[in-house]
C-alpha cells in the first residue's frame, strides 16, 4: 500500500468520523430542544400546582367559614326555640 493509498484511506475514515459527529451534533441539539420543551412545561405545571394549592386553600377556608355559619345558626335557632317555649332566653335547666 502506498503512501498515497495510506492517505486517502485516513482521509475517508476522517470524513466518516466527521458525517458521524455531524449526525451526533444533529441528534444532541435536537435532544437540547426537547430537554428545553419540558423544562418549559414543568414550570407552567409547578405554576399550575401553585395556582391549585391557593384556589384549594382559599376553598377550605370557604367550607370552613360556611360550617361555623350553620353552626352559629343552628345554635340561634336552638335559643329562639328555647324562648319560644319558655319565654325566657336562658335554656331550660333540668329539675330533679
Amino acid at each position: 500500500m502506498t503512501d498515497s493509498e495510506k492517505l486517502d484511506l485516513i482521509l475517508s475514515k476522517i470524513t466518516e468520523m466527521d458525517a458521524r459527529q455531524t449526525n451526533m451534533d444533529a441528534r444532541l441539539e435536537s435532544m437540547d430542544a426537547r430537554q428545553a420543551s419540558m423544562d418549559k412545561r414543568l414550570n407552567r405545571l409547578e405554576v399550575g400546582q401553585a395556582e391549585i394549592k391557593k384556589e384549594l386553600y382559599m376553598l377550605n377556608r370557604q367550607i370552613a367559614d360556611t360550617y361555623r355559619l350553620a353552626l352559629d345558626a343552628w345554635g340561634k335557632s336552638t335559643e329562639n326555640r328555647v324562648w319560644l317555649e319558655t319565654g325566657s332566653p336562658e335554656p331550660a335547666t333540668a329539675t330533679a
